[in-house]
Formats: C-alpha cells, sequence, structure tokens
C-alpha cells in the first residue's frame, strides 16, 4: 500500500488547553487511489496532510509511507522520502518566479534525482502547457500556473501527491478541467492522490471522499455519487 494510518492522534494548543485535533484515525490509500479529503475549516484537513509528508512530528499512532513508519524516521529519513515518494501542489502554486516554465518542471525531478526530459515534456503536453515552456511564471493565469505546479509534482514520479486546496484560487470552469488532469495522470502513473477540497464538485471526481469531523474520517461519496 502507498499510504496507511493507523490508531494517529493528535493535538493543539487553542489557547490555556489542549484540544483534541485527530483521534484514533484510521486510513489506508492504495497505489493509483484517488481520495478527497472534505471538513469544516479548524477539522485538521491541513494538519493532517503535514503529518502524512512528515513536516510535523506524530503524537500518537503510526503513519507509514512506502514502507516507511514515519514515527521512527529520522529528519534525514523524511526528508529523503518527501524528495522520492512525495508530491506536494499547494494552493498557492509556489513556483520559482527566477526559472522557466520548463525548469519549474524539472525541478523536483532533479531534486530526487530522476530527471527524465521525455517525461516532462510528456506531462506538459498532457496538461496543455507545451507552449509555455520557455515562459516564466509571471506571465501565466491561474489556471496555467496550477498545470504547472502538476507537472512539477508529477515529474519526481512520486507514490503518494498530496494536495491542499488545488483549485481553491480557480473558477468552476478550470477548476474541473485540472482535477479532471490530475486524477488522469494520478491513474496513468499509479501514483496515489489524498486532495482536500471544499468542493463537492471536485470530491465527485474522486475514487472516495471522506468527511474529517470530531477528529473522525467518514466515507461520505455515496451522497455525491
Amino acid at each position: 500500500m502507498s499510504l496507511t494510518i493507523e490508531s494517529l492522534g493528535h493535538q493543539v494548543s487553542d489557547g490555556q488547553r489542549q484540544r483534541q485535533l485527530l483521534s484514533d484515525l484510521n486510513l489506508t490509500v492504495g497505489p493509483g487511489e484517488c481520495i478527497g479529503l472534505m471538513g469544516d475549516s479548524g477539522s485538521g484537513k491541513t494538519t493532517l496532510l503535514n503529518l502524512i509528508a512528515g513536516l510535523e512530528p506524530i503524537q500518537q499512532g503510526q503513519i507509514t509511507l512506502a514502507g516507511v513508519e514515519l514515527a521512527q524516521a529520522s529528519e534525514q529519513q523524511l526528508s529523503e522520502l518527501r524528495k522520492k515518494q512525495l508530491g506536494i501542489i499547494f494552493q498557492q502554486y509556489n513556483l520559482l518566479s527566477s526559472l522557466s516554465v520548463q525548469d519549474n518542471i524539472a525541478f523536483s525531478a532533479r531534486l530526487a534525482g530522476r530527471y527524465d526530459t521525455a517525461l516532462c515534456h510528456n506531462l506538459a503536453r498532457q496538461l496543455e502547457i507545451h507552449s509555455l515552456l520557455n515562459q516564466y511564471p509571471s506571465t501565466l493565469s491561474g489556471g496555467e500556473l496550477q498545470r504547472v505546479a502538476i507537472a512539477r509534482a508529477m515529474s519526481a514520479q512520486p507514490k503518494l501527491l498530496l494536495a491542499d486546496e488545488p483549485t481553491g484560487n480557480l473558477d468552476d470552469d478550470n477548476s474541473s478541467r485540472v482535477v479532471a488532469l490530475l486524477v488522469k495522470l494520478a491513474k496513468s502513473h499509479n501514483t496515489a492522490l489524498v486532495l482536500v477540497t471544499h468542493s463537492h464538485n471536485v470530491a465527485a471526481k474522486m475514487d472516495k471522499i471522506y468527511q474529517l469531523a470530531d477528529g473522525q474520517l467518514s466515507l461520505i461519496n455515496h451522497v455525491y455519487k
């Protein structure tokens, strides 16, 4: 399995007291499986993604990604995992303004030691940004920037892709197109996808939809499908 979460618990400071944000949370995501994660603001969705990415320490329970148990992993192991097994798509894109589109796409792949010219160009064609390779982020639209961010994340051939509200800045038409392309790429590369969204239309494109509330995940895809 690409990702297994077992009995995950996490507390956060809320004024003078500790609040249980996640409680005995369990989730399994297989290769190529696309998961939508919904929930109210403050329910812990972004914290859960940070825990999966090894960006916050695990307080209770276990997360296993590509065979690595994160709670026992060293900082070096976590760094290697993020470089070689994990892709992250940010809501604000986080592209490097000094690099061309082509070099932005190649960036993660070069870090992972997996740069493949043919793959990068194929991703650009699939995402309809091949004509933009010599341009710079400042010249692109929001939809184009998002496609570049997706291509960059996929270029390193990750086992798991995390996306935190990746279409939050896009209109409905661009949002639907970008998510459809993202799911298609994840499936074709056998990459697991965990996507946080507030949009029911976006969530409906996933294989499964989970609601995060009161620290627990509930399967809710039957509501929309």
